[in-house]
Protein backbone atom coordinates (compact mmCIF):
# COMPACT_ATOMS: atom_id res chain seq x y z
CA UNK A 1 0.00 0.00 0.00
CA UNK A 2 1.42 3.43 -1.20
CA UNK A 3 1.20 5.75 1.65
CA UNK A 4 -0.30 9.59 1.43
CA UNK A 5 3.30 10.96 1.71
CA UNK A 6 4.65 8.45 -1.67
CA UNK A 7 1.29 9.70 -3.22
CA UNK A 8 2.21 13.74 -2.91
CA UNK A 9 5.78 12.46 -4.75
CA UNK A 10 3.99 10.93 -7.46
CA UNK A 11 1.83 13.59 -8.49
CA UNK A 12 4.66 16.51 -8.06
CA UNK A 13 7.20 13.96 -10.40
CA UNK A 14 3.94 13.59 -13.04
CA UNK A 15 2.84 17.17 -13.00
CA UNK A 16 6.76 18.87 -12.92
CA UNK A 17 7.35 16.58 -15.78
CA UNK A 18 4.10 16.44 -17.69
CA UNK A 19 4.77 20.54 -17.78
CA UNK A 20 7.89 20.63 -18.61
CA UNK A 21 7.30 18.10 -21.50
CA UNK A 22 4.59 20.41 -22.82
CA UNK A 23 7.02 22.92 -22.84
CA UNK A 24 9.71 21.13 -24.52
CA UNK A 25 7.53 20.09 -27.13
CA UNK A 26 5.95 23.33 -27.68
CA UNK A 27 9.06 25.68 -27.33
CA UNK A 28 12.17 23.28 -27.29
CA UNK A 29 13.06 25.28 -24.02
CA UNK A 30 11.75 24.95 -20.20
CA UNK A 31 11.89 27.33 -17.54
CA UNK A 32 14.35 27.02 -15.45
CA UNK A 33 11.89 28.08 -11.86
CA UNK A 34 10.08 24.50 -12.95
CA UNK A 35 12.98 22.76 -11.60
CA UNK A 36 13.59 24.83 -9.22
CA UNK A 37 10.55 24.46 -7.33
CA UNK A 38 10.96 20.61 -7.78
CA UNK A 39 14.04 20.41 -6.68
CA UNK A 40 12.95 22.73 -3.66
CA UNK A 41 9.92 20.78 -2.53
CA UNK A 42 11.61 17.50 -3.34
CA UNK A 43 14.45 18.65 -1.15
CA UNK A 44 11.93 19.56 1.47
CA UNK A 45 10.29 15.85 1.15
CA UNK A 46 13.37 14.60 1.89
CA UNK A 47 14.74 15.86 4.68
CA UNK A 48 10.94 15.26 6.24
CA UNK A 49 11.57 11.39 5.38
CA UNK A 50 15.06 11.81 6.57
CA UNK A 51 14.44 13.19 9.91
CA UNK A 52 11.17 11.07 10.61
CA UNK A 53 12.64 7.48 9.51
CA UNK A 54 15.95 8.01 10.73
CA UNK A 55 18.05 5.38 7.95
CA UNK A 56 20.95 3.92 9.52
CA UNK A 57 24.14 5.00 7.79
CA UNK A 58 24.51 1.48 5.79
CA UNK A 59 20.66 2.21 4.09
CA UNK A 60 22.39 6.00 3.63
CA UNK A 61 25.35 4.57 2.17
CA UNK A 62 23.87 1.94 -0.22
CA UNK A 63 21.70 4.67 -1.62
CA UNK A 64 24.77 6.89 -2.26
CA UNK A 65 26.44 4.24 -3.84
CA UNK A 66 23.87 3.76 -7.15
CA UNK A 67 23.02 7.78 -6.88
CA UNK A 68 26.31 9.56 -7.39
CA UNK A 69 27.48 7.31 -10.10
CA UNK A 70 24.13 8.15 -11.93
CA UNK A 71 24.79 12.08 -11.21
CA UNK A 72 28.07 11.29 -12.96
CA UNK A 73 26.54 9.73 -15.80
CA UNK A 74 24.36 12.16 -16.71
CA UNK A 75 26.80 14.75 -16.46
CA UNK A 76 28.88 13.50 -18.44
CA UNK A 77 26.24 12.80 -20.82
CA UNK A 78 25.28 16.53 -21.13
CA UNK A 79 28.68 17.57 -21.23
CA UNK A 80 29.21 15.32 -24.47
CA UNK A 81 26.26 17.12 -25.96
CA UNK A 82 24.77 13.51 -25.68
CA UNK A 83 21.79 14.96 -23.58
CA UNK A 84 20.51 18.85 -23.21
CA UNK A 85 20.82 20.96 -20.79
CA UNK A 86 16.32 20.48 -19.89
CA UNK A 87 16.93 16.68 -19.77
CA UNK A 88 20.16 16.68 -17.24
CA UNK A 89 17.46 19.03 -15.00
CA UNK A 90 14.57 16.77 -15.51
CA UNK A 91 16.65 14.19 -14.50
CA UNK A 92 18.29 15.73 -11.70
CA UNK A 93 15.07 17.41 -10.44
CA UNK A 94 12.98 13.54 -10.59
CA UNK A 95 16.31 12.18 -8.35
CA UNK A 96 15.32 14.88 -5.73
CA UNK A 97 11.48 14.57 -5.53
CA UNK A 98 11.09 10.61 -6.04
CA UNK A 99 14.61 9.04 -4.53
CA UNK A 100 13.03 5.71 -4.35
CA UNK A 101 10.01 3.44 -5.63
CA UNK A 102 7.29 3.77 -3.29
CA UNK A 103 6.47 -0.01 -3.74
CA UNK A 104 10.18 -0.97 -3.40
CA UNK A 105 10.39 -2.03 -7.09
CA UNK A 106 13.82 -0.57 -7.99
CA UNK A 107 17.25 -1.18 -6.92
CA UNK A 108 18.51 1.65 -8.30
CA UNK A 109 17.51 5.45 -8.23
CA UNK A 110 13.76 5.44 -9.94
CA UNK A 111 15.25 8.45 -12.17
CA UNK A 112 17.80 6.26 -13.62
CA UNK A 113 15.56 3.72 -14.43
CA UNK A 114 13.52 6.26 -16.22
CA UNK A 115 16.37 7.43 -18.03
CA UNK A 116 17.05 3.61 -19.58
CA UNK A 117 13.00 3.19 -20.23
CA UNK A 118 13.72 6.57 -22.19
CA UNK A 119 16.80 5.85 -23.80
CA UNK A 120 15.15 2.39 -25.46
CA UNK A 121 12.12 4.45 -26.25
CA UNK A 122 14.16 6.70 -28.75
CA UNK A 123 14.92 3.75 -30.38
CA UNK A 124 11.94 4.14 -31.81
CA UNK A 125 13.06 7.05 -33.51
CA UNK A 126 15.16 5.59 -36.57
CA UNK A 127 11.26 4.25 -36.96
CA UNK A 128 9.67 7.47 -37.13
CA UNK A 129 12.35 8.88 -39.40
CA UNK A 130 12.53 5.97 -41.80
CA UNK A 131 8.51 6.52 -42.35
CA UNK A 132 8.67 10.20 -42.59
CA UNK A 133 11.55 9.55 -45.95
CA UNK A 134 9.59 7.02 -46.80
CA UNK A 135 6.52 9.20 -47.35
CA UNK A 136 8.68 11.54 -49.09
CA UNK A 137 9.49 9.57 -51.55
CA UNK A 138 6.07 7.98 -51.80
CA UNK A 139 4.57 11.65 -52.90
CA UNK A 140 7.39 11.68 -55.41
CA UNK A 141 9.85 13.63 -53.92
CA UNK A 142 13.22 13.24 -55.15
CA UNK A 143 15.34 13.32 -51.61
CA UNK A 144 18.37 11.79 -53.13
CA UNK A 145 19.14 13.50 -55.92
CA UNK A 146 22.24 14.70 -55.79
CA UNK A 147 23.27 12.51 -54.02
CA UNK A 148 26.48 10.23 -55.05
CA UNK A 149 25.63 7.74 -52.13
CA UNK A 150 26.14 3.59 -51.72
CA UNK A 151 22.54 2.12 -50.95
CA UNK A 152 23.89 1.34 -47.74
CA UNK A 153 24.37 4.73 -46.56
CA UNK A 154 21.06 6.29 -48.26
CA UNK A 155 19.36 3.13 -46.01
CA UNK A 156 21.75 4.14 -43.52
CA UNK A 157 20.98 8.07 -43.38
CA UNK A 158 17.09 7.52 -43.69
CA UNK A 159 17.09 6.05 -40.04
CA UNK A 160 19.48 8.70 -38.79
CA UNK A 161 18.15 11.79 -40.69
CA UNK A 162 14.74 13.15 -42.84
CA UNK A 163 14.76 14.97 -45.82
CA UNK A 164 12.58 18.41 -44.86
CA UNK A 165 11.29 21.30 -47.31
CA UNK A 166 13.73 24.00 -46.95
CA UNK A 167 11.15 26.54 -46.69
CA UNK A 168 9.81 24.40 -43.55
CA UNK A 169 13.12 23.54 -41.86
CA UNK A 170 13.07 26.93 -39.57
CA UNK A 171 9.83 24.79 -38.04
CA UNK A 172 12.27 23.18 -36.14
CA UNK A 173 14.04 24.53 -33.09
CA UNK A 174 17.70 22.62 -33.29
CA UNK A 175 18.70 20.70 -35.68
CA UNK A 176 21.44 19.60 -37.35
CA UNK A 177 22.66 20.17 -40.99
CA UNK A 178 23.03 16.42 -42.71
CA UNK A 179 24.08 16.86 -46.26
CA UNK A 180 27.67 18.59 -47.20
CA UNK A 181 28.75 19.69 -50.75
CA UNK A 182 26.71 21.83 -53.72
CA UNK A 183 23.27 20.69 -55.61
CA UNK A 184 25.15 18.41 -58.13
CA UNK A 185 27.01 16.81 -55.58
CA UNK A 186 26.05 16.17 -52.47
CA UNK A 187 27.02 13.61 -49.55
CA UNK A 188 25.56 12.86 -45.99
CA UNK A 189 27.28 14.18 -42.83
CA UNK A 190 25.72 11.02 -40.13
CA UNK A 191 28.53 12.70 -37.59
CA UNK A 192 25.57 15.12 -37.24
CA UNK A 193 23.60 12.41 -35.84
CA UNK A 194 25.94 11.55 -32.95
CA UNK A 195 25.23 14.82 -31.35
CA UNK A 196 22.42 16.91 -29.45
CA UNK A 197 22.18 19.93 -31.76
CA UNK A 198 21.85 23.39 -29.35
CA UNK A 199 21.79 25.47 -32.52
CA UNK A 200 20.56 26.51 -35.41
CA UNK A 201 22.96 25.39 -38.65
CA UNK A 202 22.84 27.90 -41.91
CA UNK A 203 19.98 26.31 -44.35
CA UNK A 204 21.36 25.74 -47.99
CA UNK A 205 18.87 27.69 -50.17
CA UNK A 206 20.01 26.12 -53.49
CA UNK A 207 18.15 22.91 -52.83
CA UNK A 208 13.92 22.37 -52.16
CA UNK A 209 15.02 19.86 -49.94
CA UNK A 210 17.31 19.34 -46.89
CA UNK A 211 18.73 16.59 -44.42
CA UNK A 212 18.62 17.44 -41.19
CA UNK A 213 19.09 15.42 -37.66
CA UNK A 214 16.53 17.15 -35.70
CA UNK A 215 16.65 17.72 -32.09
CA UNK A 216 14.21 14.85 -30.11
CA UNK A 217 12.26 16.07 -26.90
CA UNK A 218 13.58 14.43 -24.57
CA UNK A 219 11.48 14.69 -21.64
CA UNK A 220 8.27 13.45 -23.07
CA UNK A 221 10.09 10.53 -22.91
CA UNK A 222 11.40 10.79 -19.95
CA UNK A 223 8.01 11.16 -18.24
CA UNK A 224 6.58 7.99 -19.96
CA UNK A 225 10.17 6.09 -18.97
CA UNK A 226 8.88 7.40 -15.39
CA UNK A 227 5.52 6.05 -15.91
CA UNK A 228 6.73 2.30 -16.98
CA UNK A 229 9.09 2.62 -13.55
CA UNK A 230 5.94 3.60 -11.51
CA UNK A 231 4.16 1.04 -12.98
CA UNK A 232 6.48 -2.24 -13.88
CA UNK A 233 10.09 -1.34 -11.75
CA UNK A 234 13.23 -1.69 -12.51
CA UNK A 235 14.30 -2.81 -15.89
CA UNK A 236 17.91 -3.75 -14.83
CA UNK A 237 15.89 -6.26 -12.59
CA UNK A 238 13.24 -7.36 -15.54
CA UNK A 239 15.88 -8.32 -17.71
CA UNK A 240 17.79 -10.00 -15.04
CA UNK A 241 14.82 -12.03 -14.20
CA UNK A 242 14.49 -12.75 -17.70
CA UNK A 243 17.01 -14.31 -18.28
CA UNK A 244 16.95 -16.53 -15.65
Amino acid sequence: MISNYEHIRLALSTTILLLASIQDIKSREVEDLLWVGGIVLGSILDLHLFFSYRPSLQEFLQYLRFCIPFIIIITLSWRLKLMGEADLLALLTLEVLQPLHPSGKCVFPPAFCSLIYSNFLILLVPIGFLLWNAIQLLEGKRIFEGFEESLPRKIVASVLAIAVSTDRVEKFKYFAIAQEGNSLRKRFKLISALSIPEVKEEVPKSDPLVWICPSIPMIPLILVGYLLTIWIGDPILLIINFIQ
